[in-house]
């Protein structure tokens, strides 16, 4: 991922995901929130793994990937993932569907 795409993605994300000082422990920047995320999406590594590499507890680095993640998916969502409204958009990606997979009847109504 380049840094350009990183910070406009942490740029999105970041409201989400700050979490707001403490006094008792020291809160995590959005940033390596973001990082800690991606490096476990993009190696397939263990959560206790990234929690090793980051320096964190187990609890915590799974905290910031289900956090993180969904934060991403709220985000993301509306921009790529437009679901079809009528049923001729349905009938359009039932067609697609089949054109392209030589999957008949993917969408039943």
């Amino acid at each position: 991922m380049s840094p350009e795409r990183y910070e406009h993605l942490l740029s999105m994300v970041a409201p989400s995901i700050t979490k707001k000082p403490c006094r008792s422990h020291q809160t995590i920047s959005p940033s390596e929130r973001l990082t800690v995320t991606l490096r476990y999406l993009a190696t397939g590594d263990s959560q206790l793994t990234q929690a090793f590499y980051f320096r964190l507890g187990r609890t915590t680095v799974c905290n910031i990937i289900n956090e993180t993640t969904k934060a991403i998916w709220d985000v993301l969502k509306p921009c790529y993932l437009k679901a079809p409204s009528t049923l001729n958009e349905w009938e359009e990606l039932a067609n697609r569907f089949e054109n392209e997979w030589n999957f008949p009847n993917c969408i039943v109504w």
